[in-house]
C-alpha cells in the first residue's frame, strides 16, 4: 500500500493528536506509554512494550521493564479503562511469582526444555 502525501501527513496529525492531554486532564493510552517510557529510559530502565500484539497471547502487559534491581509489568489503562480477564489472570500471576528466571534457548536446548519447565 502506498500513500499519497496528504494520506501520510493526516496520519501524522492523528499520532500527535493521540499524544496530547484531552481537554478533560485525561491522558490517552498512547500518551501515558511515551510519558512512562521518557521517564523510565531517563532513569536508567530499560523498557519493553509490544508494538502490535496481533497473534500474541491476549492480555500480557503493555509493559516490561528492568532497571536490573526490579523487574515490573505495567498494564496501561485510560482512566476510565476496565482490566480484561486475560489482563487480569496474567497480572496476578506475575505478581505471585517468587522467582525471575533468564536463559538463552537455542534449538540444541529442544531435548531440556521440558525439564526446564517442570
Amino acid at each position: 500500500m502506498r500513500w499519497s502525501d496528504s494520506d501520510y501527513h493526516a496520519y501524522l496529525r492523528r499520532q500527535e493528536e493521540k499524544q496530547r492531554p484531552r481537554r478533560d486532564g485525561s491522558m490517552s493510552e498512547a500518551a501515558l506509554l511515551e510519558h512512562i517510557r521518557t521517564l523510565a529510559r531517563q532513569s536508567g530502565w530499560l523498557v519493553y512494550h509490544t508494538h502490535d500484539s496481533r497473534g500474541s497471547e491476549a492480555g500480557f502487559p503493555d509493559l516490561c521493564m528492568t532497571n536490573g534491581r526490579r523487574l515490573v509489568f505495567w498494564e496501561l489503562k485510560t482512566q476510565r479503562g476496565s482490566v480484561t480477564i486475560p489482563q487480569a489472570q496474567w497480572l496476578e500471576r506475575l505478581a505471585r511469582a517468587q522467582l525471575v528466571e533468564t536463559r538463552i534457548v537455542r534449538p540444541s536446548d529442544v531435548e531440556d526444555i521440558a525439564r526446564w519447565l517442570s
